[in-house]
């Protein structure tokens, strides 16, 4: 069983970093951060708050999470933040469906507090950890907005993905498990939820099931933003994480982004691009190109004038 002793000696000497200096930044990690904001996608605007760790806490948080990942449960309905997972993948699951709901939580990363990732990883890891490991871990890894507690996950730092996606283990299994007894598909990209069904009606009664769900859980204390919650069905338009299903059960970047691509293809082709406009393209192309294979082919072939 590792304590925390026992992780400090060895951070020390993977690192190269001698003790007292290592012990100083795990100290102060919590508010070693840097915060800014981003605009919001989508039309409602907005900003998104980001707090990234300064780079020796972002070292010392890989090498944790190097060494802890592997006892921690992950769910197969969670498909962000893992190997082979991507948008595709998540809309994928639901491609062949004829009804959907949306939904997702308020503040998800800054929900997941230090005490719930101490509670995960006593459930969870306590065979592999002594307290003490447990609390070095779950105090590294989280943040102190404003220098202030109660400390938490934030957007920007690389263990926020791992953790809560395996905080949300329990939420996870309890909701498939339901689910699948409906002959209802659920996927978790993040916050946001997804579950799909052939059958009419039945994805009805979800919203507060799903609701009761999260109120009973022993950890995390997360509440689900009422507005963003969505029903559609085949004979509408169905978005998943900016992935369209087409009604023939297809996957689709979607009419608006093909406008958007075809518009800056137009105007590559007459060299009216900047150097970073030209490196959007390439991305969005081969965006377009992996969830709509050969669109590139069509794009070269297509009429460009707009």
């Amino acid at each position: 069983m590792f304590r925390a002793d026992d992780l400090l000696s060895q951070m020390s000497l993977d690192l190269g970093m001698l003790p007292a200096h290592l012990r100083s930044i795990i100290r102060t990690a919590p508010i070693r951060y840097k915060v800014f904001h981003i605009p919001k996608q989508g039309s409602r605007g907005g900003s998104r708050e980001v707090a990234q760790p300064a780079r020796e806490v972002k070292v010392i948080q890989r090498w944790l999470m190097a060494h802890f990942e592997r006892f921690l449960p992950l769910h197969k309905a969670a498909t962000a933040y893992h190997a082979g997972a991507s948008i595709k993948n998540n809309a994928l699951r639901h491609v062949d469906s004829d009804y959907l709901l949306k939904m997702d939580f308020e503040n998800f990363f800054p929900s997941i507090l230090m005490a719930d990732i101490i509670r995960h990883l006593e459930v969870h890891c306590a065979q592999n950890y002594d307290s003490s490991a447990i609390r070095l871990i779950a105090y590294v890894c989280t943040w102190a907005p404003k220098r202030q507690g109660p400390l938490r996950l934030c957007i920007g730092a690389p263990c926020s993905p791992l953790l809560s996606n395996s905080v949300m283990f329990d939420f996870d299994t309890q909701l498939a498990l339901a689910a699948a007894a409906d002959g209802i598909r659920y996927t978790r990209y993040a916050d946001d939820l997804t579950l799909s069904a052939r059958r009419s009606g039945v994805l009805a009664n979800y919203p507060g099931f799903i609701s009761k769900i999260a109120e009973g859980l022993a950890y995390p204390k997360l509440k689900l933003n009422e507005k963003k919650t969505v029903f559609a069905s085949r004979a509408g338009r169905r978005v998943i994480t900016g992935v369209t299903l087409t009604a023939d059960h297809k996957l689709s970047i979607g009419r608006t982004r093909k406008r958007e691509i075809r518009a800056m293809y137009h105007r590559m082709t007459l060299e009216r691009l900047s150097p970073k406009e030209q490196e959007k393209l390439a991305g969005l192309i081969a965006f377009a190109n992996d969830i709509e294979p050969g669109f590139d082919v069509w794009l070269s072939g297509s009429k460009t004038t707009l």
